[in-house]
């Protein structure tokens, strides 16, 4: 009799069972979160996209009552914010700053003992800025259009700035030559301050530089925008074309910001703040500030930034293996 009850109850307690889940994964993070958040950062503070971060921490303290706190980690290209938060308790109180280079091209350089893609989830986009190309007035250089014809009338001998090898400036500059076909050599500085004092100086005639801390520069005159390599115009500079636009069909590079958190932190958890985030970067007060830093602040679903972080590593992967880039 108990084996024909069992028998009987067990299709209506699976049943119960699926039903339940939902409720269950939901009071997951219903009183989430409980105490302070960490943000790990791979940056010093003061840059962009510390900046944009503690503005959106600002308002994510103020719409879920508890603090999040910004770490800064700097180091390694970014790796040791990575990996601090890669071996970190998946809990939802542990989440990372990911960026273009340590997320996406990193991988592709070090010899890694985590992988961005499969030891993270994604949470939320934050904000994306393009690189810009800029030359010393003085150089002869006013577009794309003779930045390309000079690289092709003296090949090799045409040297652009950078703020180091394997940087996601230096990528982008590697993805427009392989996409211009040229040959252009690389002077990599050990940060965007030095490399920009040294095109302004006119020791190196252009560069691929930080859109943020080249704004006051062109706006002084000091450097010539050429144009900037995102998929649509800047509304920091309306009036710079894109690489895109100035005779590089198709081509983009910008650099970004999303937050991720460990693999095993609670799904409902991860959905919980993308959805708080989305709300704090829509507010208008905070996307015009990071407009005057050439930021365009967006959220996003998890499954889009996911989906995103893929593409740009199989971009990335291919531009530094055409470009015989190893880094240990």
């Amino acid at each position: 009799m108990a084996y024909t009850l069992s028998r009987t109850l067990a299709p209506w307690l699976a049943l119960a069972g699926i039903l339940l889940a939902p409720a269950a994964v939901a009071d997951t993070a219903a009183g989430y979160p409980e105490r302070p958040v960490k943000l790990a950062l791979p940056f010093p503070p003061g840059g962009s996209a510390d900046t944009i971060t503690r503005s959106m921490a600002e308002r994510l303290q103020a719409q879920l009552h508890q603090p999040f706190l910004i770490e800064n980690r700097p180091g390694a290209a970014g790796n040791v914010a990575t990996r601090y938060i890669a071996k970190a308790p998946a809990d939802g109180y542990n989440l990372l700053v990911g960026v273009t280079g340590a997320m996406a091209i990193n991988p592709n350089l070090y010899t890694l003992d985590y992988d961005p893609a499969k030891d993270f989830v994604a949470v939320s986009m934050v904000a994306r800025a393009p690189v810009v190309v800029v030359a010393d007035p003085q150089a002869g250089i006013g577009s794309i259009k003779q930045l390309i014809e000079q690289a092709k009338a003296r090949p090799g001998m045409l040297t652009y700035a950078t703020n180091g090898v394997g940087t996601s400036h230096h990528l982008a500059a590697e993805l427009f030559r392989q996409a211009a076909g040229l040959d252009m050599r690389n002077v990599p500085y050990k940060g965007t301050p030095e490399a920009l004092q040294d095109i302004i100086g006119g020791r190196v005639p252009l560069g691929f530089m930080d859109l943020t801390a080249s704004i006051p520069l062109i706006a002084s005159g000091k450097l010539k925008a050429l144009a900037t390599t995102g998929t649509r115009r800047s509304p920091a500079l309306p009036d710079v074309p894109t690489v895109a636009e100035a005779g590089v069909p198709g081509f983009a590079a910008d650099t970004w910001v999303g937050i991720f958190a460990p693999k095993g932190t609670p799904q409902a958890i991860v959905e919980k703040l993308s959805a708080e985030m989305k709300t704090a970067l829509a507010l208008p007060e905070l996307r015009a500030r990071a407009q005057t830093q050439g930021l365009e602040v967006a959220g996003s679903t998890p499954a889009e930034l996911q989906r995103f972080l893929q593409e740009e590593s199989a971009k990335w992967k291919r531009v530094v293996s055409e470009a015989g880039i190893k880094l240990q």
